[in-house]
């Protein structure tokens, strides 16, 4: 069994959507960026890909069925939880450090290599279509928060988003375009819990039945757990600061309460990984190991992170419809580029979900409680 990716019939959807940019990046990036980071990696994290290319019928990518191998994706109005982040994070750290011992090691060929992926959402040629697509979802998240403001809780961080809303596309762009050097690795670019794939292990483990045993007692159960992963869906790699795939993972896979008590483990276990993946890179290299120690340390990780936080803000709000949506009520994607030659009107008619508006205004209580609106991307 296999999977074949062809470019969707609607020649305007195709047009509107910038698909065929899309389609060209993912396979350039199965032919020239997967080989190059598996060539620094012990086990390879995307599926095996057999062809990339083109055809009589135009432009295919053949892959392996990962379900032909027992991986599976998780539920994605749920939200991740911890075992199955601490797996991501990890694998998003071999991968990062494939890429920074390709940089070290064979800086030539990496920056070659890195030319023949483009960006396709904020670069010049996408900028009016993706720009329309954030400023309206930021609208419609909005128009959501007054609905759920019953309160007053939500004033404020309503007053802030409200600043933000024609600012925020362009601030991301320049620093998604503009990365420092240093910090900046081949980026998966949509990390998001329908672009993963596990595979699990059944695990006994003990848990207290209150009820049962009025908490003084534990039974023995049997939980999954995850035992690997794979991130596939390459179209949008991009050579940028490491931690716009972190917070895009995090924000758009996981939900507050896993945010709030964690957040600062998974970037330990993600600093962690790395700096044990460099080690095997490096090992006949103290000096240089020592030296990407310390550039990619786990306090310059985690102030890079929040230096960037508001884009988590911005890729929630702009994915969390996808994420919560109502399978039952799908918009026509293609009846919309239909009746749209342009980006500036494009609004999706899809039924926005009480999952929607309960997460979204978790998402702004998080952002305005913790004082992520004060850092820097927000200043004039």
């Amino acid at each position: 069994s296999i999977i074949i990716k062809r470019q969707i019939p609607s020649l305007s959807r195709r047009q509107l959507y910038r698909c065929d940019e899309a389609f060209c990046n993912e396979i350039n990036a199965y032919n020239h960026i997967v080989p190059l980071l598996d060539r620094y990696m012990p086990d390879t994290i995307f599926p095996k890909c057999f062809y990339a290319g083109h055809d009589g019928k135009g432009e295919i990518i053949v892959l392996e069925d990962l379900k032909e191998e027992g991986f599976r994706m998780q539920n994605r109005i749920k939200g991740l939880e911890l075992n199955h982040c601490e797996i991501v994070m990890k694998q998003l750290a071999k991968l990062h450090a494939a890429s920074i011992a390709a940089k070290q090691l064979d800086n030539e060929m990496f920056r070659d290599k890195c030319k023949q992926v483009r960006e396709i959402v904020y670069c010049k040629e996408a900028e009016e279509f993706y720009r329309n697509i954030l400023e309206t979802s930021i609208e419609e998240s909005l128009d959501s928060l007054r609905t759920s403001n019953s309160d007053g809780c939500l004033t404020e961080p309503i007053k802030l988003i409200e600043k933000l809303q024609y600012k925020l596309f362009g601030k991301i762009q320049n620093s998604i375009s503009n990365p420092t050097d240093h910090m900046s690795v081949m980026c998966h670019g949509d990390l998001w819990v329908n672009n993963i794939m596990f595979t699990t292990t059944n695990a006994d483990c003990k848990e207290f039945d209150e009820e049962a045993y009025n908490g003084t007692n534990a039974i023995n159960t049997t939980k999954s757990l995850p035992r690997d992963v794979r991130f596939f869906d390459l179209q949008a790699m991009r050579y940028t600061s490491l931690v716009f795939d972190i917070l895009h993972f995090i924000y758009t896979s996981t939900k507050r309460d896993l945010r709030d008590a964690y957040t600062k483990h998974l970037l330990e276990t993600y600093s962690v990984e790395l700096s044990a993946t460099l080690e095997k890179q490096f090992i006949h290299s103290i000096r240089d190991l020592d030296s990407l120690r310390n550039t990619y340390s786990l306090h310059n990780i985690t102030e890079e992170y929040y230096k960037h936080v508001l884009y988590g803000l911005a890729v929630c709000m702009w994915i969390l419809p996808a994420v919560t949506f109502d399978p039952n009520n799908i918009p026509n994607l293609d009846a919309i580029s239909e009746m749209n030659s342009s980006a500036k009107k494009i609004k999706c008619t899809q039924k926005l979900t009480p999952e929607y508006h309960s997460r979204l205004k978790d998402l702004a209580l998080e952002f305005y409680q913790n004082g992520y609106f004060n850092l820097s991307l927000i200043e004039d």
